[in-house]
């Protein structure tokens, strides 16, 4: 919860039943959301035909928010009871992406890892850097300024990465490109193409959630605040639900293996076939069942 919560003042203006249920709801989500970002996480780690730097990226982000997850159960349990870094993500995969515009002669060829390595650093650096200064900050309008400017220009440069890239498909007939090239001018424009769904689709909860953390700052009525906190709340559990299932559409390596993955838990388990007695009379190849032809063979005959 990245809002406060007054749980005196609901219980004074008699909202706390109402908030209590949401809360328990918000419990729901979050359990889900971790299933869900749990199967997501195996996915990426499995799936093939991804880039190591677009894995190293997705793992963090996943695997991090996993764990923000787990801690962030607790939290509305503990009010039921009386007891930032989703913002930069958009960013560091652009970045990743121009690398790979930019570095287009070999960038499939050598995987370059410590590329991804320094993006995950500096986000890592940046995420406590601002988490520190946001919990002692007596304003966080500047830190949500900031993440709505980082967040316009990566979209700025997504476009910029799709025109080039672009550029280069339609100079296929006359320019000559290698194999590797052809194939990652093509991977950076449908990662293009599929952050641009990406904005449109989540659009709506980056202006709740900024909305939210701007009122907070502001002297309203602590009702006001409450259903802002909530709000808040529920806006980037959806939000973390509704980008892996856009990023599994537009991305055909994960859908794949979601495929495998499915086949695998919907193929019926056959019993091996045995005989009166329980012996196991499955044929395991040619030289075997040969083997035990002739021993049958010679029971026969002595």
């Amino acid at each position: 919860m990245l809002g406060y919560f007054n749980r005196t003042h609901s219980l004074q203006d008699g909202t706390w039943e109402t908030f209590r249920l949401m809360l328990h709801f918000e419990v729901v989500l979050i359990l889900f959301s971790m299933i869900s970002i749990a199967f997501w996480f195996s996915v990426i780690l499995t799936a093939k035909a991804m880039h190591p730097n677009v894995r190293t990226l997705n793992a963090f982000y996943y695997g991090q928010y996993l764990i923000q997850l787990s801690f962030w159960v607790i939290q509305p349990i503990f009010i039921v009871n009386e007891v930032l870094d989703a913002f930069s993500a958009l960013p560091a995969l652009v970045i990743e992406r121009s690398f790979a515009t930019f570095l287009l002669e070999d960038y499939e060829k050598n995987t370059n890892p410590c590329i991804g390595f320094l993006i995950v650093l500096i986000q890592m650096i940046t995420a406590i850097s601002v988490g520190l200064h946001f919990n002692r900050a007596k304003s966080t309008v500047e830190h949500t300024v900031v993440a709505i400017i980082a967040n316009f220009l990566a979209i700025c440069l997504n476009k910029f990465n799709e025109r080039v890239n672009s550029k280069y498909y339609y100079e296929l007939d006359r320019v000559t490109y290698s194999l590797s090239e052809r194939f990652q001018i093509t991977e950076n424009i449908n990662s293009a193409k599929m952050f641009d769904k990406i904005v449109w689709s989540i659009g709506f909860f980056n202006v709740i959630v900024n909305s939210c953390l701007i009122l907070d700052n502001y002297d309203i009525p602590i009702t006001y605040k409450n259903i802002a906190s909530v709000a808040c709340d529920f806006s980037i559990l959806t939000y973390g639900v509704i980008v892996p299932v856009v990023y599994y559409n537009q991305t055909a390596s994960w859908k794949k293996r979601v495929a495998v993955m499915m086949r695998g838990c919907l193929k019926p388990r056959v019993s091996p076939l045995k005989d009166t007695f329980g012996h196991d009379m499955t044929s395991h190849g040619a030289c075997e069942e040969t083997t035990r032809y002739f021993e049958m063979l010679n029971k026969a005959w002595s």
